[in-house]
């Protein structure tokens, strides 16, 4: 990875990265209307890599994947973000009920497609997992 492509995904991450984990400590649920039991949650922070001048297409790609990833058993949460300044940088923040069910999403075939498909392109992922700390 070039020094310019490190440099941006840290901005990214100083930027981002702490206002999607405060929400999902503080229990903020985008997609869901009815509480879930935040003991049980877990929360996956995303960030894709993309290339510049290509944003649009991986932009297309990374929205295919809501619907049918919404629709997974245990799925809260599972939203895209696009940076205002590099708009070839996206994060995806999502709120699973369980371990379990992240687990169980990484792999169904439209996630292991998607994953091949970002090897291809030349586009990277970085995963990160926070569990709620109980009170």
């Amino acid at each position: 990875m070039s020094v310019h492509a490190k440099q941006g995904r840290k901005n990214l991450m100083r930027r981002v990265v702490p206002a999607a984990v405060l929400a999902a400590l503080i229990g903020w649920r985008v997609s869901a209307v009815e509480p879930v039991r935040q003991e049980a949650r877990i929360t996956a922070v995303t960030l894709i890599h993309g290339i510049p001048g290509k944003e649009e297409e991986l932009k297309q790609h990374l929205l295919s994947l809501s619907a049918p990833t919404r629709a997974e058993p245990g799925c809260v949460t599972y939203d895209l973000y696009q940076s205002p300044d590099k708009k070839h940088e996206f994060m995806r923040f999502e709120v699973w009920s369980s371990p379990e069910a992240l687990e169980a999403h990484k792999k169904t075939p439209h996630l292991k497609v998607s994953f091949e498909k970002r090897q291809r392109e030349g586009w990277t992922t970085q995963i990160l997992t926070w569990e709620r700390v109980p009170e």
